[in-house]
């Protein structure tokens, strides 16, 4: 069986109604209460009382109380007031992202939102830690360039507000940060990632997807050690020369990871950046020699492959299989899974498996065999997530694969098709009854009733499983 809810802290309880009275407290202020007696500057007095560390936390729950309002009544009063009032000196760690993952607001209310930010960070000389995906500004930068000089972690990626001129002064301004996230910043140019790279002397991680040409129009030959771990090139094609990722490898001894978009040929140099532990691919091209040479090499040392491509043939599965024996995390997505021999799993291929995701596109077919190799032997699945055609997937066929591997360590599994997966009500009772860790069950696609599927859910509740069935 699924593992029982716990039993809410009482530390959460009391963040939650904290929040909620902070929350309360700040719509009645913008709404003018009459007979209402505390003030914002008395408000903001207790936050200011309190340690950092719960001001910090009270950030996020408020956030997440505003959340909840604005998806109930659409309405955003009181948001400006709690950011005045939480936005305190002490603070270490600004939190801000639950702005934009958690709620679409107006164009005033961004501005009203970066207006306090920008008065607010002011006086955070502490702060280390800033999060601002799609609300920060250039004029938000300058001040945490001036006013925060410990600062180490940055993330203002979907910021359109953000430039250049922003980041420069970030990068001279804040000696010690080590991690930058600038995704889909469309007024950054590669001379903003240029001056950030020069200047930085710290930087681990530089989340732009024009590293590589960056790095290698910009750098290339120089004598400049980078303490970058991670490395990508996705905007555009990435088609080095082999010397310059070779030199990519020498200047940036200490990669980790890289996230790349590029052609089979290229494929074959990726061993030239060093022992890469997780490996983001993309390629429209057919995976030739290029991937074989890049699996053969890397394979001893690789925990993460993410491979999107337009084919997968079962040769390649099987390489993967066995030059890859430390593999953890497998995510494939691909157009198709082509082979004519039969795919068979000896029993040692892949078993170190934690997390494999397999989506083929559209309509395309998986056959059986391919989804027996994987689970019949992948005894160590946290994660699986099998996006496909698979009309051979019944009630009868599933209980076979979960005869031999029951999935006792699966926490997450979501089987789903763009047309219809055959299983039934009997197979959700059968993974739940299998996978005593599961909490979260994906089965939108399955041949449920709406009565069954809402039953399903009831069931969970009724027994206090902390089990969410979307």
């Amino acid at each position: 069986m699924p593992p029982r809810k716990l039993v809410e802290t009482l530390e959460h309880m009391c963040f939650m109604v904290l929040a909620g009275n902070i929350h309360q407290i700040a719509v009645d202020l913008e709404e003018g209460v009459e007979s209402f007696k505390v003030s914002e500057e008395q408000l903001a007095s207790i936050v200011e009382s309190l340690p950092a560390v719960i001001n910090e936390n009270l950030i996020t729950k408020v956030i997440e109380t505003i959340h909840q309002t604005v998806s109930r009544t659409r309405r955003t009063i009181g948001m400006a007031t709690c950011l005045r009032v939480l936005l305190q000196p002490c603070v270490q760690t600004l939190d801000l992202s639950g702005l934009f993952f958690k709620m679409r607001l107006p164009g005033a209310i961004n501005m009203t939102i970066r207006s306090i930010v920008l008065k607010q960070v002011e006086s955070m000389k502490n702060l280390t830690v800033l999060n601002m995906v799609s609300k920060c500004s250039d004029e938000i930068l300058h001040m945490v360039s001036q006013r925060c000089k410990g600062i180490v972690d940055v993330n203002v990626s979907i910021s359109d507000l953000v430039t250049d001129a922003g980041l420069k002064a970030l990068a001279v301004g804040c000696p010690k940060l080590e991690k930058l996230g600038i995704y889909k910043c469309w007024e950054v140019t590669t001379e903003g990632i240029e001056h950030v790279l020069r200047h930085s002397k710290n930087l681990q991680r530089l989340q732009s997807d024009q590293l590589g040409s960056v790095l290698i129009n910009k750098f290339y030959k120089s004598d400049i050690e980078f303490k970058l771990t991670h490395f990508e090139q996705t905007q555009t094609l990435f088609e080095p020369l082999e010397e310059e990722i070779a030199w990519v490898g020498r200047a940036c001894p200490d990669l980790e990871s890289a996230s790349l978009f590029l052609d089979d040929e290229s494929l074959a140099l990726l061993p030239k950046l060093g022992d890469v532990k997780i490996l983001e691919v993309e390629t429209s091209a057919v995976l030739g020699k290029g991937f074989v040479k890049a699996v053969t090499s890397l394979g001893h040392c690789l925990t993460t492959l993410q491979l999107n491509c337009d084919d997968v043939s079962q040769e390649k599965l099987v390489l993967l299989g066995k030059q890859c024996p430390h593999l953890t995390t497998l995510h494939i997505t691909t157009a198709t899974v082509e082979g004519d021999e039969r795919l068979l799993n000896p029993g040692h291929l892949f078993s170190s498996l934690t997390s494999l995701h397999l989506q083929v596109w559209k309509e395309a077919v998986i056959s059986n065999e391919c989804v027996e190799f994987f689970l019949l032997w992948c005894f160590k699945l946290e994660s699986l997530v099998l996006k496909a055609e698979v009309e051979f997937l019944t009630d009868q066929y599933l209980n076979r694969i979960l005869l031999a591997n029951p999935l006792k360590q699966a926490k997450r599994i979501i089987i789903a098709s763009d047309k219809h997966v055959p299983l039934t009500y009997a197979s959700v009772h059968r993974l739940i009854a299998s996978c005593p860790n599961l909490d979260n069950l994906g089965v939108s696609s399955w041949n449920l009733t709406e009565e069954e599927f809402f039953q399903i859910r009831d069931d969970a509740k009724k027994n206090n499983y902390n089990l969410m069935i979307s």
